[in-house]
């Protein structure tokens, strides 16, 4: 990957692309991308807000991508709805690599009854296992695995050392980063006299179309039917996904989550880094949960959490803003105890008198 073109591109060439309203110049040209505190003359950048303007020097940089018009400035820009999303257009299409080499290597070992779909690009050191399917336009890079009975959708680019195992699909325009393991072994074990014995983990793994997947994710296969995980998600680096658990629709689970057996995500939900779910819960549509949660019961839709054991965030808040005042607040309690046992003696003194 690099942030430099090959050659300068205009500003009217970035307006054709992203659409909005054009401030300045469409002559002026860029050659590479950069944040705004870093950008230069050649530089295109963007900007989501104002208070980034108010807090920063002046830019340097040669355009720019902006939420509205920006008066207070002379650098030629681009006012558009989503400034963040213009630049993901930009760097698509002028800044990233082209596609590999397309074709297949001599050194890939394939299985019996294998179909490979067109122009695809699969490297040394592929190995294809028996009745696997691939579609069209797939990129395998060296190293990558593919089970027996595994299908891979068409445009999916699965990066070096990627294992897929035995029996599992995966849908259109799938990417799944290095070292990712799907279809390993889900955890299932049965104890019998202080021994554990295994349980054979039979089912599959379905990832449908448009899932991103980052590094050394692992997502278990089902016990029995499917671990799936749904259209659109993206999951970071160092995820844990269990057996026969199932995420919506168009999520998000940042580095580090994970999720215990058979619990049920619903879509558009956002999970922070290092959160923990425990096994058979159900997590409803558009819920919130911060990092580092502990997630040990289900929860219903629409709502932010946050803590361990986890709860409402805007109670969590108000329970992090006590704990730094807990010395203070023992010593009170203290000091209150202290006065009620003197209170209580003088009153039983009072008392003892009156009876004389």
């Amino acid at each position: 990957m690099a942030t430099k073109a090959t050659t300068p591109i205009s500003l009217k060439q970035i307006h054709g692309l992203v659409g909005g309203e054009l401030v300045g110049s469409a002559q002026v040209t860029v050659t590479s991308l950069a944040s705004f505190e870093t950008a230069g003359p050649n530089d295109l950048t963007f900007v989501t807000g104002d208070r980034i303007l108010k807090l920063g020097k002046p830019t340097a940089a040669g355009a720019l991508l902006a939420h509205r018009r920006l008066t207070e400035i002379a650098n030629p820009h681009i006012v558009v709805a989503n400034p963040a999303l213009a630049f993901a257009q930009v760097a698509r299409t002028f800044f990233c690599p082209v596609s590999p080499p397309r074709g297949i290597a001599g050194v890939v070992v394939r299985g019996t009854d294998t179909q490979i779909g067109l122009d695809v690009s699969i490297w040394p050191g592929v190995t294809l296992g028996d009745r696997v399917i691939i579609g069209a336009r797939v990129t395998l890079y060296p190293g990558v695995f593919i089970g027996n009975d595994t299908t891979i959708g068409d445009d999916t680019l699965l990066y070096p050392n990627v294992v897929v195992r035995e029996g599992c699909t995966i849908g259109a325009r799938v990417i799944v980063h290095s070292g990712t393991v799907i279809g390993s072994d889900g955890f299932g074990y049965v104890q019998d006299q202080g021994r554990h014995y295994k349980i054979p983990q039979l089912g599959g793994v379905t990832i449908e179309d448009d899932v991103e997947l980052g590094a050394n994710v692992t997502i278990d296969r089902a016990t029995l039917g499917q671990t799936i995980i749904k259209q659109g998600t993206k999951i970071d680096n160092l995820v844990q996904i269990a057996h026969n658990v199932t995420i919506g629709a168009h999520s998000i689970l940042v580095a580090q989550v994970g999720i215990a057996g058979s619990t049920l995500v619903g879509h558009h939900v956002m999970i922070g880094g290092q959160a923990g779910l425990a096994d058979h819960i159900v997590i409803g549509d558009q819920v919130m949960i911060a990092a580092r949660a502990g997630v040990n019961r289900s929860l219903e839709p629409n709502q932010i959490v946050s803590g361990a054991p986890v709860m409402p965030h805007e109670v969590w808040v108000k329970a992090q803003a006590v704990i730094p005042r807990l010395p203070e607040l023992r010593q009170a309690v203290r000091t209150l105890e202290e006065r009620v046992k003197k209170l209580e003696a003088a009153q039983g003194e009072r008392g003892k008198k009156r009876k004389k």
